[in-house]
């Protein structure tokens, strides 16, 4: 295996889809994943459930797609022998999605993140560092319709207040990662009060339930409560029950292991993250950015009458959606398929020139045997689908 393949296999991956097309049951896979991680480092003892009552006071912006994301990149940042960039990227990523100060740059942060991502998936697909014309007018569309302004413009901005991001969304995973070492430790070893605490704790929970999964004027005051939310939301129950005796000494010590690898890990998050504004780094932000910025040039010169942004000074100005695509938003996990979709409710392609089904992978054939015309027509047709041999 060549090192650029292997690269590629570990790169993480998102789906980067029209806003409207992301379910809540994808934006739960990813708290489901991180729950799955607290409970199998704590024997099932601390749970996202219960965790969100004794830590995550934090405020987020009221992106859910990309917190529960960011809890999974922190997942595998902590679990890997070895953090690679393409995971530090992925955690810088979706740690602007969320950052809540100043909100007036909110819509702008929630807009970059699925701008990045597609910049970045579409690097890892081509064998040229450019940009293809319809990605460029997809995310013109997707500009469009969240903020004001010309993508040249939103591009540059962004390159250019690069490091303060980075700086802000560094300080801010620190937090979240001392946050969730605090939880765990307090949930699982039981340093709290458990009638008062337990009862202030979870009023301040409730917070962080019923914010939308893309809002940039929410905010969310306990992310772990807003992470648990999207997790009730999709009807996702808990694996096991919490623990209710004192814990043997050898898990007392693995909780204590547990913690320590992640507050290790938060000054370490903020010297990685300040590195990615370098734009001759492969696969930093910063050069996600100058490869955009790039696209976007060339693309300005063969179309340059492709994108009007005209400014009023006696009314409000609004964004508009200019392209079908409209909004995106990306999830790094999303649900398996449970059936195959059905092409009769839509247009789509929705399997290959020899029936093998996109969504599912299963082969389905029809032959019709005979068929007899008349008052009553009969037709004679036998089906075989792969997913059916039980039968």
């Amino acid at each position: 295996m060549t090192t650029e393949t292997a690269v590629a296999k570990r790169e993480p991956q998102a789906a980067i889809v029209p806003l409207n097309a992301i379910d809540v049951q994808d934006v739960a896979s990813s708290a489901a994943a991180f729950d799955a991680w607290l409970q199998s480092a704590t024997d099932g003892v601390v749970t996202l459930d219960r965790i969100k009552n004794y830590a995550g006071f934090l405020p987020v912006v009221g992106n859910i797609m990309a917190l529960v994301d960011a809890l999974s990149d922190i997942v595998t940042l902590s679990d890997a022998k070895q953090r690679d960039l393409l995971t530090w990227a992925s955690l810088g990523i979706n740690l602007i999605g969320v950052l809540p100060l100043p909100p007036s740059m909110a819509a702008a942060r929630m807009t970059l993140r699925p701008t990045l991502f597609l910049v970045r998936q579409e690097m890892r697909a081509s064998s040229k560092l450019l940009l293809s014309t319809s990605v460029i007018e997809v995310l013109v569309g997707h500009l469009n319709a969240s903020i004001i302004g010309t993508l040249d413009d939103f591009v540059e901005q962004a390159k250019g207040k690069l490091p303060g991001i980075l700086a802000d969304a560094g300080k801010l995973g620190e937090e979240i990662i001392n946050e969730i070492a605090t939880g765990i430790e307090t949930t699982a070893l039981g340093r709290f009060d458990a009638k008062g605490d337990l009862e202030e704790a979870s009023a301040r929970a409730s917070v962080g339930r019923g914010q939308l999964l893309n809002d940039p004027l929410a905010t969310a005051d306990n992310f772990l409560a807003a992470a648990n939310s999207a997790l009730k939301a999709a009807g996702k129950g808990l694996a096991n029950s919490v623990a209710q005796n004192l814990l043997p000494t050898k898990l007392q010590t693995q909780i204590t292991t547990e913690t320590g690898k992640l507050r290790a890990m938060g000054p370490e998050l903020r010297t990685q993250l300040s590195k990615l504004d370098d734009k001759n780094v492969q696969n930093s932000i910063g050069w996600l950015l100058q490869i955009l910025s790039s696209a976007v040039t060339l693309w300005r010169k063969r179309n340059a009458h492709g994108q009007n942004a005209a400014v009023h000074t006696e009314k409000t100005g609004k964004a508009t959606h200019t392209a079908a695509e409209g909004e995106l938003g990306a999830n790094n996990k999303q649900v398996p398929a449970k059936s195959a979709p059905n092409p009769e409710k839509g247009p789509c392609k929705c399997a290959t020139e020899f029936s093998i089904n996109f969504a599912l992978g299963s082969e389905s054939l029809s032959h019709t045997d005979f068929s007899l015309p008349g008052p009553f027509p009969i037709e004679w047709t036998r089906t075989y689908n792969s997913r059916l041999d039980a039968y």
